[in-house]
């Protein structure tokens, strides 16, 4: 059994390079070099002309990627992003299989027996997931319990995440090429991969509104996605920019009230009004705190609809902007001008993706990722900094994005834009 630690397999991963390193120089190679980005692959003559550095290769991919799944929180391993491990999940959750593995471990047969299920396909189903950390495989034929399959099986917001990334989003996400080369590019969100692939004319949200079991998945998916700690309402709270005096805040499409709340609680000068849909603020009257009911008001509002609240301080747009294309992204802050004032602010609380360069390239995949998945979606989009600057720029010259900064640890970027008019 291999008992290696952290720093025994550190040095052991230096080693492998080293070795990599003095073949590459063998061959007359250039050393790879990493800055933000990847470089190049290594040239697969140098795999052909010396098996032993194709050996070493392999080994060291196999040592890298140990530690890679070490260091990765468990609800990564089951995260439709994060190495798409659709094929081991999808089946797992759908089937329910998780729910029947006691803590202690269970053998294929008995497993088989308790879900009802042939044992052959058990059996291939639980040595893929183990293969994804979402089971572990102590012996041949048993599987225990990992940290990932724990939290699945206690999470039911995790379950429905991952039934919707991988039963909704990732079968629409394929038929992408299909689509653009079918009907090309459209900012439509009833024209989007998921309505293609769906075969319906309805934008995604109203057709799932229709159907309750998927209205339920995605409900309570995007609950348990928008708990995550990267989501946390306290970096925007710590970093917000609080007026001296009172403040009035417009939460547009603010849901039930969870960020008005936190602000109205963290700061006792700030008055919020939260605009939603009328189903969301009937929800939030019904869950609002006593203590808060005089500086947190609710307001039916469809926010492509001109902004009702007149000459606030500061108009609020947290994680909004993300499930629009730059049409509608533009309609949702030309409906604002008509209620701002002279140096109002207008905060934004969204992603911003890594511009080339500027993070590991991990890091900006993860966003470009989530760019994609809200294309196959809405025909949405994260945006660069670069694309904000241009929405701001073409929906009115007088929006000003003034800073852009990202508190450590959160997920979300907070934006300040100023309406200078």
């Amino acid at each position: 059994m291999d008992r290696s630690n952290l720093i025994s397999r550190a040095e052991e991963i230096s080693e492998a390079a080293r070795f990599l390193a003095d073949k590459l120089a063998k061959h007359n190679q250039p050393e790879p070099t990493f800055e933000h980005g990847l470089p190049p692959a290594l040239r697969s003559d140098l795999e052909e002309a010396d098996t032993a550095a194709m050996s070493m290769c392999l080994k060291l991919t196999c040592l890298l990627d140990e530690f890679r799944d070490l260091l990765t929180e468990p609800s990564k391993h089951l995260s439709p992003e994060t190495r798409n491990p659709s094929l081991s999940i999808f089946p797992i959750v759908r089937l329910k299989i998780h729910d029947h593995v006691p803590e202690e471990g269970i053998s294929v047969p008995d497993l088989a027996k308790k879900i009802k299920m042939d044992e052959n396909i058990v059996r291939r189903l639980m040595s893929h997931a183990a293969t994804y950390h979402v089971f572990f495989q102590s012996r041949p034929d048993y599987f225990i319990h990992t940290a990932s399959s724990q939290l699945l099986a206690e999470n039911e917001g995790m379950q429905n995440w991952c039934l919707f990334g991988l039963g909704e989003t990732m079968p629409a996400a394929f038929r992408i090429p299909e689509l653009l080369l079918e009907n090309g590019y459209s900012e439509e969100p009833k024209d989007s991969a998921w309505s293609f692939n769906n075969s319906t004319d309805l934008p995604v949200f109203s057709a799932v509104a229709n159907t309750p079991e998927r209205a339920a998945i995605f409900s309570k998916a995007m609950a348990w996605h928008n708990r995550l700690p990267g989501f946390s309402p306290k970096y925007l709270i710590d970093h917000f920019p609080f007026n001296d005096g009172e403040t009035t805040v417009v939460d547009i499409g603010g849901g039930i009230g969870h960020i008005s709340q936190a602000l109205a609680s963290h700061n006792p000068s700030v008055k919020c009004i939260v605009q939603d849909l009328p189903e969301y603020v009937a929800q939030g009257k019904q869950m609002l705190p006593t203590e808060l009911e005089s500086r947190v008001r609710f307001q039916a509002h469809d926010f492509f609809q001109e902004q009702p609240v007149k000459d606030a301080d500061i108009y609020l747009l947290r994680h909004v902007l993300h499930d629009w294309s730059n049409t509608y992204a533009r309609k949702i802050l030309k409906a604002l001008i008509p209620a701002l004032k002279p140096g109002a602010k207008i905060i934004l609380n969204d992603r911003v993706i890594p511009g080339f360069g500027e993070a590991h390239y991990l890091l900006e995949r993860e966003s470009r990722d989530y760019d994609l998945y809200m294309f196959t979606l809405t025909n949405a989009q994260e945006r660069t900094r670069l694309d904000w600057d241009h929405l701001f720029r073409d929906t009115d010259p007088r929006f000003k994005l003034m800073h852009v900064y990202k508190p450590e640890g959160s997920i979300l970027h907070i934006l300040e834009v100023t309406w200078e008019g």
